[in-house]
């Protein structure tokens, strides 16, 4: 807690000093690195204190990719999209609109350009503009963490299908697999986990839309992908 108080506010005390001074595409990209860079000190702190230990599988894909993409993972636990934004430079996050007032989590999402889910059509409209300006999104498909009776993954919402059939952009899905419930839904934040945390993080193959494709049909793919792929991992 204390490192996300402290990291909190100097993102904040960063996006007061560079916003006004610097271009907007310029403070983003700034403002992802240091984040990234913030999350890879924060898990590997972890790691060395033997919380958890984290295998990529499949990322080396990505490298020298040009041009709008989509990262969609599944969503276990709530710290997900740390492992994914340190891992995968140059993401803007689609976050729930409540976390970007949060104190700890408002400077960095607002300096790296994330994106807040609500109002919807708002989320819609400034995701399909941005990948086709070349910027690449994380995008949790299923809206929130996995629920336990779902087993692999919840449905999914339909807003990553209408993004995903307008812009054009390939949808990369993410495969996360871990031992613990640590973080799940339902457990709460001063809760430690009671044993090592072990997880696998693997790079799908990229699903593209074809014109005639609904996004109705795009998402009900997507689901199937990840039922597959998850259902042979576990």
């Amino acid at each position: 807690m204390a490192y996300w108080a402290v990291g909190g506010l100097l993102f904040v005390l960063a996006g007061a000093v560079l916003e006004p001074f610097l271009p907007l595409e310029l403070s983003r990209t700034l403002g992802q690195r240091l984040l990234s860079v913030a999350f890879r000190v924060f898990l590997t702190f972890l790691r060395a204190c033997g919380v958890y230990e984290c295998e990529y599988i499949g990322f080396e894909a990505l490298h020298g990719l040009k041009g709008g993409l989509i990262i969609a993972p599944n969503h276990p636990a709530l710290w997900d999209a740390v492992f994914i934004l340190s891992k995968i430079h140059g993401l803007r996050c689609i976050l729930k609109a409540s976390l970007m007032h949060n104190p700890f989590l408002r400077g960095g999402a607002k300096l790296a350009g994330f994106i807040p889910n609500k109002p919807a059509h708002k989320m819609l409209q400034r995701s399909i503009e941005a990948l086709r300006q070349g910027d690449r999104l994380l995008f949790f498909p299923e809206g929130t963490r996995t629920l336990k009776h779902q087993q692999c993954i919840n449905p999914l919402q339909g807003g990553l299908g209408i993004i995903a059939t307008q812009s054009c952009a390939p949808v990369w899905p993410v495969f996360i697999e871990t031992n613990s419930d640590y973080l799940s839904k339902g457990w709460p934040l001063w809760r430690l986990p009671n044993k090592k945390i072990r997880m696998r993080i693997t790079l799908g193959e990229p699903l593209a839309s074809p014109p005639d494709e609904s996004a109705a049909a795009f998402t009900q793919r997507l689901h199937e992908v990840f039922s597959t792929e998850l259902g042979k991992l576990a």
